[in-house]
């Protein structure tokens, strides 16, 4: 039992003496930094580079602002280098780990971020191993320039960059180079935020010149890539198929009828006013551009539609007061008719009855005398022959479209069944009206009046419905046409 007891109190003065006779943290630090040296690059004496490996781990993509063409993460920081001065060994040799920022004069390499604009570091450490090997960690927060191409919005893939070297030291005395397993790492299954889609991370090692002649010197810098993807639901959704339907109200607003002015002119003001909004709102979230996006360009072509309505519905508007216009000249020509109201003058025969009137048992004589005064022009009074030249410069007859057309220049815009009723109703044979016909026409106007047309041609209608009906089948073509080239040109 005693002899156990010796034994153990034995080891305990073994441990001791051991703890003892290895120096603190403190005292090996002291040791290595006394002569100031430590504050010089390592290998400085034997004219050697030092190799600095430098890792990002992207912990998240805090924002991306594409208006001020940014992006912000959040990480760790991460450099591994060696400094053969502080290799030790022994029992002792432990690695040592200090706080960082550390006032201990130890060199570390001065990296920075080439296109870093706001840059924030948390909590890190510095661990020396005893073999010299030196590791740094740091939390860090960057604000980095990311230059970004808009022409594909909302399907635009930007690659935005970290560049890192050593500001200081070129080539001959520092070479930055990736970690042996890459110079950036992102958490496992992470694929970045709501609006952007992390696709892929990438690094290379670059070296770069500056000065000219004896001055050219090189510095070697790591490039860390991000390749981030849009994703489109949000402007596709929101942006694109809110201006095409409303592209689609403003076409519905075609089918009001014209004469109700407060209801076209709003339903053709609010889809304009719509896409200005749906333009305010995706250029906010962009820089000034030289160039129109896929979007932006959409949006223009659909403003650019829905405007249409709004000068189409102008035109009509002019139309239609042509239209009364004309409509008020036929009340005139129904006034001068009413003032010529009385019997008609005998209309001449037509082909058919010269025929007959040779079968009669007159003399040559009569049946020569009416043949003569058949082929004779007729004679028209003043006022008369006013209105018979609305629908002919010439005292001569007229056939159905030369009726059709003077009556529409009356502003009675009739189909040829009615003017074919017409004719029936005058019982005028052949092709053509005579002026004798014109004239009993003139005497009762309103008893030849056509009735309603069954069917109305697309060219027999007033032009303010021609214009709207037209203007209808182009707008939705073009509409149509509009939507499937871009969307053809989505993606390419």
């Amino acid at each position: 039992m005693v002899r156990i007891l010796k034994l153990g109190l034995a080891g305990v003065c073994i441990r001791l003496a051991a703890s003892n006779a290895c120096p603190s943290t403190q005292q090996v630090l002291a040791n290595f930094t006394a002569d100031g040296a430590a504050l010089e690059r390592p290998y400085l004496s034997d004219n050697l580079s030092v190799d600095v490996y430098v890792q990002h781990y992207v912990a998240a993509i805090v924002a991306v602002d594409q208006k001020n063409q940014q992006l912000q993460i959040e990480g760790y920081f991460r450099a591994s280098w060696t400094d053969p001065r502080f290799a030790r060994s022994g029992p002792c040799a432990e690695p040592i780990t200090l706080m960082l920022p550390t006032t201990w004069p130890i060199w570390q390499p001065d990296l920075y971020y080439d296109n870093s604009l706001e840059e924030w570091y948390g909590a890190g450490s510095l661990t020396i191993h005893p073999d010299g090997a030196m590791y740094r960690s740091r939390r860090y927060n960057h604000a980095l320039s990311c230059p970004m191409q808009f022409a594909k919005l909302p399907l635009d893939t930007q690659r935005c960059f970290l560049k890192m070297g050593s500001y200081s030291w070129d080539l001959d005395n520092v070479h930055t180079k990736p970690f042996t397993n890459g110079a950036v790492k992102l958490p496992e299954g992470y694929e970045g935020t709501s609006e952007w889609a992390l696709k892929s991370a990438s690094d290379e090692k670059v070296t770069e010149w500056f000065g000219a002649g004896a001055n050219r010197k090189g510095y070697s810098y790591v490039w860390v890539y991000l390749e981030l993807s849009r994703t489109p639901s949000s402007f596709m959704i929101f942006v694109f198929c809110t201006s095409v339907l409303f592209a689609a109200v403003s076409w519905a607003g075609l089918f009001i009828n014209r004469a109700v002015a407060p209801a076209r002119v709003t339903i053709a003001v609010i889809p304009v006013l719509i896409m200005l909004n749906l333009s305010n709102t995706v250029n906010s979230q962009l820089p000034p551009l030289a160039y129109l996006t896929w979007l932006t360009s959409f949006l223009a072509a659909m403003n650019w539609f829905t405007m249409l309505v709004v000068f189409e519905y102008g035109l009509v508007s002019c139309l239609m007061q042509m239209e009364v216009n004309r409509d008020r000249q036929f009340e005139a020509f129904k006034h001068i008719a009413s003032r010529t109201k009385g019997p008609a003058a005998p209309v001449a025969p037509g082909p058919r009855a010269k025929a007959e009137s040779f079968s009669d048992d007159r003399g040559w004589e009569d049946q020569a005398h009416q043949i003569v005064a058949a082929e004779s022009p007729h004679q028209l009074s003043p006022e008369m022959l006013q209105v018979f030249h609305v629908f002919s410069k010439e005292v001569k007859p007229l056939d159905r479209r030369r009726v059709q057309l003077g009556f529409r220049q009356l502003g009675q815009y009739w189909s040829k069944d009615q003017i074919e009723e017409l004719f029936i109703l005058l019982d005028v044979e052949g092709p053509e009206m005579q002026p004798a016909h014109f004239e009993k026409m003139m005497s009762d106007i309103a008893k030849y009046l056509p009735g309603k047309a069954m069917r109305v041609a697309f060219w027999e209608n007033p032009p303010s419905v021609q214009l709207d009906l037209a203007f209808r089948w182009f707008y939705i073509c073009g509409i149509l046409l509009t939507i499937l080239a871009w969307l053809a040109t989505l993606g390419a």
